[in-house]
């Protein structure tokens, strides 16, 4: 007898064996049960998730019988025909090697025929986005509106790919990548009835790889019987299947937390040790960060596709890691995948990524950082020792003018450090001063602490401090206070306007009072070219002549008009 191949011989024959798919098999029963069957259905999906099959599930639902029933039989000859492809009623094409007009042309006359033997007459397209604009534009018509015995059936992996015009045509019906616990079951069963003495612990291992697919977890499954024979070893079965066992994956992490050469060189070449592609080795690291991630949110309850075991492990793991961290490294590694796939020495420029990993800086949690300079609070106490002031990124320029919101700051990380200029001791003492200034500004007190007010920009623009070291207050009139400019330097408007904005700023958290900054520029400034001369023009002019006529005598020419 011959050999039928497990994706085979385990196909889903009723609505009820298809896994994982449940709202699309209640809503295709429901609708055989209440008589109301649509004329185009449209599946799509990933691979191997059941499209095709739930295709001829409902082929044989409506043409098993006399009337359509969600309880036919499956070992019927009409059931068998259809299950082979060797239906009269039920035409299945591949729409990669059918995609011209003229084979859609063909199905239009067909279908235009009564069914032989059955209530419907079903076309099933498989990989329906394979076909020409030409082809699908052919089927529009007939697809709207076909004959009362005609059903239209397409399954494809690229909905995007099939226009627009179709799709509203057609009831469309979305399938889900199969969790790993569906396929688990599955397998577990399957391995029951053929006999095969796997661990669960290999039996996971499998639909992990299989990635959603059910179909890839049964052709991965023949793979390994075919490798192991009778022995089905986690060992045997891990080599066959190419797995990467986890304890590298912690390594991976550990190295880098620990920020060892040695430990990273010597897992990568473990990894190298493996047989497996530096794209799958890079796929795997950053499923395992992801793991990692996910395992210190709510005690890892987000995690579903592991073990007790390995889940276990992550939660302990993930309390050595800030979750920043991990998505700045998982970040570098997605820009450096297309490089790595593409290279000629692909192990060696993920070795030198990894190794680039344990030079990054460990983020620093904004909450704690304001913790520690509040509890020196050198201002305040006039300490003379040397402040180092950190200064932060930020990216809007708006917020640079609005007064930080510490309840917002808190919940944020800092990833980078930047020492800006120190304070000298005259300052620290002189900003002591300042704290306790009265809450009602003077002229004689703002000209007493302008440079104190300067230092207080410049941690935070240096380029704008820099541009109003050349501005000296001349009077404070009510809440106005008048600066002018000490240099004939011309400086743009724009910057004038952020220098008075700080400044502003600076004053108002003083006094407490709104304030107003008046700029009186230099009698000096210049806002424009100068316009020239016209004797200049004229005689440039006339140089310029001169010159052109040297070049004509020259080289004996001619101009040419």
């Amino acid at each position: 007898m011959t050999y039928k191949v497990l994706s085979l011989k385990w196909r889903p024959q009723s609505f009820g064996d298809i896994i994982g798919q449940d709202h699309v098999s209640k809503t295709l029963l429901n609708s055989i049960k209440l008589n109301r069957i649509g004329q185009g259905y449209i599946f799509t999906g990933p691979r191997g998730v059941g499209k095709t099959t739930t295709a001829r599930i409902l082929a044989m639902a409506l043409n098993s019988g006399d009337n359509p029933s969600v309880d036919f039989d499956s070992n019927s000859n009409v059931a068998k025909e259809i299950a082979s492809g060797r239906s009269l009623d039920v035409i299945e094409i591949d729409g990669a090697s059918n995609r011209g007009i003229e084979e859609i042309r063909n199905l239009r006359e067909q279908i235009k025929f009564a069914p032989m033997e059955s209530s419907f007459k079903i076309i099933i397209i498989d990989e329906v986005h394979m076909l020409t604009n030409q082809a699908f534009n052919a089927l529009l018509r007939t697809l709207e509106e076909p004959p009362s015995h005609g059903k239209f059936i397409f399954a494809t992996t690229d909905i995007h790919k099939v226009p627009a015009t179709i799709i509203s045509r057609c009831q469309r019906f979305d399938f889900n990548q199969i969790s790993i616990s569906d396929i688990c079951n599955r397998l577990n069963f399957i391995a029951k009835e053929e006999d095969f003495k796997i661990s669960i612990e290999s039996i996971y291992q499998i639909a992990k790889k299989a990635d959603g697919s059910m179909r890839d977890a049964l052709s991965l499954l023949e793979q390994v019987v075919s490798y192991c024979g009778e022995d089905f070893s986690d060992k045997k079965i891990s080599e066959s299947l190419g797995i990467i066992s986890n304890d590298l994956f912690f390594a991976f992490s550990d190295a880098i937390t620990n920020k060892s050469y040695k430990d990273m060189i010597k897992t990568i070449n473990l990894f190298s040790k493996t047989g497996v592609s530096p794209n799958e080795i890079l796929v795997g690291i950053r499923n395992h960060l992801k793991n990692l991630l996910y395992a210190g949110v709510e005690d890892g309850k987000l995690i579903s596709d592991l073990n007790i075991d390995d889940k276990n492990r992550y939660i302990e793991e993930s309390k050595k890691w800030n979750r920043a961290d991990i998505l700045y490294i998982n970040q570098i590694l997605i820009d450096s995948s297309y490089r790595i796939k593409n290279s000629e020495s692909s192990f060696l420029l993920l070795e030198m990524t990894s190794l680039k990993l344990l030079e990054l800086e460990n983020s620093i949690n904004l909450g704690e950082l304001i913790s520690k300079i509040e509890g020196k609070d050198s201002f305040s106490k006039g300490s003379n020792k040397t402040v180092n002031n950190i200064s932060l990124k930020i990216n809007k320029e708006s917020e640079l003018y609005s007064k930080p919101n510490k309840k917002e700051s808190d919940n944020k990380s800092l990833v980078t450090k930047k020492k800006s200029n120190e304070l000298n001791k005259e300052d620290s003492q002189n900003l002591s001063n300042l704290v306790k200034s009265p809450n009602v500004l003077s002229f004689e007190y703002i000209s007493k602490n302008w440079n104190i007010v300067l230092n207080k920009i410049q941690s935070e623009r240096p380029s704008i401090s820099a541009m109003l070291e050349d501005y000296s207050p001349t009077k404070f009139e009510g809440n106005t206070l008048f600066i002018k400019s000490n240099s004939s330097s011309v400086f743009n408007e724009k910057i004038l306007n952020k220098g008075k904005e700080l400044l502003k700023y600076q004053l108002e958290s003083i006094s407490k009072n709104k304030v107003n900054i008046e700029i009186e520029l230099n009698k000096n400034f210049v806002n424009s070219k100068p316009t020239p001369n016209r004797d200049t023009t004229l005689e440039k002019k006339s140089n310029d002549e001169e010159v052109f006529n040297k070049v004509i005598d020259l080289f004996d020419g001619e101009i040419l008009r």
